[in-house]
């Protein structure tokens, strides 16, 4: 039978603490903290019985071929010259040392120098930059774990629009196979933008997400048996840029920003399904009950301390979510036999991350499960 994989990515691995520096929060992105962060998320997770892995971990285990066309795609240079030796290098180093390659995308500067050639075998200075894959560190955001099918993002923020091509070739890895879904040239698709349970699924576009993106995934999602839910974001807030900041869903209840719950103007719901009529509901609080989901309504200082950003675990009864949403949550789910497990995240908060943007799923198919 599948077997679902949780894919948790430490941020000391693909964030570099340099990128720390200039980040100007007050108290200081600290990344020993971000990565203990991460390591306690694991641990409760590991502690519960999950299987969890890193991307980088399947990135150093990807087949040969795969990880050195990446890591060939990754590097850059000034002096075209250079890549004899490169891929010399290439064709001899390890697994962990192309994936190094992979995330922090080296890239080697020359400045020439007739000074420095009259002292010197070389000829210029070099400098190195780096263009780090940071936003591995939030899987959640690359793919939609449909369930038996994955569909495969497209990254709207330029700079980390390279990290999508590393997330395939990990997820093909897992699952031995390539993601049955994929977001076609000009279209955008966001692993936030889509909140899916057993039985239901909210979808959010018009933001980050588009809204053709959004027809691709209801079709998959509806075609299993789920109800399905699509809402247009006429709020459009920076610092709300996915579905997965102003609600959370589980199997039988959704937390759900108050001001995105009554109000057309800033969550229309534009499909909705099943749905005899054919007439999309009126609200998304009118959507949502249809499905038989019971909403519960988030204020707005309780979104300030990401409660909205809580992640459901695969039993339905298991919530995660951070120290600080903790004491909002719990009289709110546990009442409903939902036990609210909290893990410090403090430093993951700000970078507008919470525990649901750090995890993902991978539900790896049958024949997959049973070759490993």
């Amino acid at each position: 039978m599948s077997r679902v994989v949780f894919l948790i990515q430490n941020p000391a691995d693909v964030m570099p603490a340099e990128m720390a520096l200039f980040m100007g929060e007050d108290p200081p992105y600290d990344p020993g903290r971000a990565a203990a962060e991460s390591a306690a998320l694991k641990e409760v997770l590991v502690s519960r019985g999950a299987e969890c892995l890193s991307v980088r971990q399947l990135l150093t285990e990807a087949p040969r071929e795969a990880l050195v066309a990446l890591a060939t795609a990754a590097v850059g240079t000034d002096e075209p010259d250079r890549w004899p030796g490169i891929r010399a290098a290439f064709d001899s180093w390890s697994g962990n040392d192309l994936a190094d390659i992979v995330i922090r995308r080296p890239h080697l500067r020359t400045h020439a120098d007739p000074e420095l050639a009259e002292i010197s075998p070389d000829a210029a200075y070099e400098s190195y930059e780096i263009r780090p894959l940071f936003g591995l560190m939030f899987p959640r955001d690359h793919y939609v774990d449909l369930g038996e099918s994955v569909a495969l993002g497209r990254l709207r923020r330029q700079d980390r629009a390279r990290e999508t091509a590393v997330v395939r070739t990990v997820l093909e890895q897992l699952r031995g196979r390539p993601a049955e879904l994929t977001t076609e040239e000009g279209h955008w698709l966001e692993g936030g933008d889509a909140a899916v349970s057993q039985r239901v699924a909210v979808l959010g576009g018009g933001f980050r997400s588009s809204p053709e993106a959004m027809d691709l995934l209801r079709g998959e999602l509806s075609s299993g048996g789920r109800a399905v839910v699509s809402v247009r974001d006429g709020r459009r807030r920076p610092e709300e840029f996915h579905l997965d900041h102003w609600l959370a869903l589980g199997p039988d209840v959704a937390l759900v920003a108050e001001d995105r719950l009554d109000d057309v103007d800033v969550s229309a719901v534009v499909h909705r399904s099943p749905d005899e009529s054919g007439t999309a509901a009126t609200t998304l609080r009118e959507a949502l009950h249809a499905t038989g989901v019971d909403v519960i309504p988030l204020s707005a200082a309780q979104q300030l301390l990401f409660a909205a950003n809580s992640f459901f675990l695969p039993d339905g009864r298991t919530v995660l979510t951070s120290t600080a949403a903790h004491k909002e949550l719990a009289p709110l789910l546990e009442p409903r036999g939902i036990e609210v497990v909290s893990v410090p995240f403090d430093n993951h908060h700000k970078l507008f991350g919470s525990v649901h943007c750090a995890l993902n799923t991978v539900t790896v198919p049958e024949r997959e499960s049973e070759t490993s």
